[in-house]
């Protein structure tokens, strides 16, 4: 899925390969408003409120999942009457005379199972969804229930227990970097390197590995997390990996030959392409659904996002506002594989989320807020974004709405496929 951050500096290679991305005059970004504010997972202009009385792990992780999903406006367990949080069944009227509970859902644990089942208030005494999964696994049940939610709004199921590779930095006894994925909810956090060195630019692949660029081998090197092994290791940069749809190809940007070019090698590092051959620097490749790749380029003479076809060639470019615009990661969701996210510098000097129609040109500014909004992500259906902002991965909607920190220390996300159901 992706891409790097031009101007990153990381050592003495790094920062000659991004001098001139830094040295850059600030950008006329769109200035265009956010869109409108939250709507509900069915298209309403307000939210639902949801009542989720549960207490414990599966209660608090059932409300966090509620509020990512920016479909619910999610009431407080503490607001509840007591009498509701301590019921075992469903009360229909008790419910409605609150006034401000559209849904409500209820837990229930029965030897090795727990219950979930979601009542609409408009729908009667009957639960619309109810399921059951192992009770040992509170977070696999939020976030299979959740889906289940997502699907019966939209008809299209959610992707929680997906998870978003990213970098925490470290700086004592001296600096490192490593690499850790975590749940888009900001759940069960693991590592991926655990090492002194610098491993950077994390992108995760479709079948959940990671490649990333580390000096593990005092070279920047590129690694993928099978094993952990080394898969390109050419002199210079082996940079900005992305897998391909496919899982077969890896895309990066190589400056073998003295400038970074981008090309594509197979999983044990034999070149595969060359393909861009430019006096400019070419690099953060991003695959397309369809068989394109998504880049970035001096050419123009600042940083712009380019397209290309997947073998080289035909460039054509994807950002005509403003002169500093990087990080391009292609959506794979269905329906909406004609967007690409970026981030770009605003005539204020802020580094702010945007996304662009390739077919229509048409360009939405997704954040407005103070501070510097990077390197961007979107979920593996396309329906939600994480970005850096301030040290922290945020995860918002498709609309830059429902803005949730999930990770604090961490830097360049990259979201990964969808979670095993």
């Amino acid at each position: 899925m992706k891409r790097t951050l031009f101007g990153i500096s990381i050592l003495a290679s790094l920062l000659a390969f991004g001098a001139y991305w830094a040295g850059s005059p600030p950008a006329e970004a769109n200035a265009a408003p956010l869109a409108a504010q939250d709507t509900n997972v069915s298209g309403q202009t307000r939210l639902l409120g949801v009542a989720i009385p549960a207490d414990g792990k599966l209660g608090d992780l059932l409300r966090k999942n509620a509020q990512i999903s920016a479909g619910f406006e999610v009431i407080p367990r503490r607001s509840l009457p007591g009498s509701l949080v301590r019921a075992t069944g469903f009360n229909k009227k008790a419910w409605s005379d609150i006034g401000n509970v559209d849904v409500v859902i209820l837990t229930s644990e029965a030897g090795s199972q727990i219950r979930i089942a979601m009542y609409e208030l408009s729908k009667g005494d009957k639960p619309v969804l109810s399921k059951g999964y192992p009770a040992g696994d509170p977070l696999g049940a939020a976030n299979k229930f959740m889906n289940e939610v997502i699907n019966y709004y939209t008809k299209e199921p959610g992707v929680f227990g997906s998870r978003i590779a990213f970098v925490r930095t470290r700086r004592n006894p001296t600096t490192s970097k490593n690499v850790y994925t975590v749940q888009m909810n900001g759940e069960a956090t693991s590592a991926v390197t655990a090492n002194r060195s610098l491993n950077i630019l994390p992108s995760m692949g479709p079948g959940g590995e990671v490649v990333f660029t580390s000096y593990a081998k005092r070279n920047p090197d590129l690694w993928i997390s099978n094993g952990p092994k080394r898969v390109s290791k050419y002199p210079g940069l082996n940079l900005g990996g992305a897998v391909s749809p496919d899982g077969g190809t890896i895309a990066l940007a190589l400056s073998k030959d003295g400038n970074a070019e981008i090309y594509t090698i197979d999983r044990s590092g034999n070149i595969k392409n060359r393909l861009t051959k430019n006096p400019a620097i070419d690099g953060q490749p991003s695959w397309s659904g369809g068989g394109q790749i998504a880049f970035v380029s001096d050419r123009a003479g600042g940083p712009q996002v380019y397209r290309m076809s997947a073998s080289g060639g035909g460039a054509s470019r994807v950002t005509k506002q403003g002169s500093y615009n990087q990080s391009p990661d292609w959506s794979q969701g269905a329906g909406r594989g004609q967007w690409i996210v970026y981030s770009g510098r605003d005539s204020s000097n802020r580094y702010d989320i945007f996304k662009v129609d390739v077919k229509s040109g048409k360009v939405v500014r997704l954040t407005q807020s103070p501070g510097r909004n990077l390197d961007p992500t979107f979920s593996p259906d396309g329906r939600w974004v994480a970005y850096n902002q301030g040290g922290s991965i945020y995860v918002a909607n498709e609309d830059g709405n429902n803005n949730v920190e999930i990770a604090k220390g961490a830097s360049t996300p990259d979201w990964g496929p969808k979670g095993n159901d």
